[in-house]
């Protein structure tokens, strides 16, 4: 009987993918998870290096808080 991935946190489901290399579904389900989860912004390459610091500033920020 597998286990309910959808009630398992993220790193239980890692855990679990990790052991049970050969369930696809599983590794999917924590691919999907993985990817909605993404905090990746991308920007365009045309910032100002103003801009760009202003960007990186702001993030450093964020990450302290």
């Amino acid at each position: 009987m597998k286990p309910d991935f959808n009630n398992m946190n993220k790193e239980e489901l890692r855990q679990y993918v990790i052991t049970h290399q050969d369930d696809k579904e599983a590794f999917y389900i924590y691919i999907d998870r993985l990817k909605s989860h993404a905090s990746n912004k991308v920007y365009s390459n045309s910032l100002s290096p103003q801009e760009i610091d202003e960007v990186i500033t702001d993030y450093v920020k964020e990450k302290q808080n």
